[in-house]
């Protein structure tokens, strides 16, 4: 069995606000996984919330970035490409960090 496999689940020309949709799913579902780990893991107190926490931070960065994007394509009247890859490798061991 191949360990490496690339999937994509984004890949189109959209109009900016079918794009905005679109990615802010992605980031605020990732936002939203990062919340709950970061709260299941301080409710258990079983571990570190640095990288939920860290995450959390950059993935609202990519949102601001995202949105000015977007603002420029609508001001300028343009469409967005996006191509979105997801790579998965199967990796040796097991390992809760994210």
């Amino acid at each position: 069995m191949e360990n490496h496999n690339e999937f994509k689940l984004v890949k189109g020309i959209f109009s900016p606000e079918d794009a905005k949709e679109v990615l802010f799913k992605l980031v605020n579902s990732k936002i939203k996984f990062h919340q709950l780990e970061k709260f299941s893991i301080t409710e258990r107190n079983m571990g570190d919330i640095d990288y939920s926490e860290e995450r959390i931070h950059e993935l609202e960065a990519a949102k601001i970035q995202i949105e000015e994007q977007i603002a420029l394509a609508q001001k300028e009247n343009r469409a967005i490409k996006i191509d979105g890859t997801i790579v998965l490798e199967l990796m040796e061991k097991y390992n809760v960090s994210r």
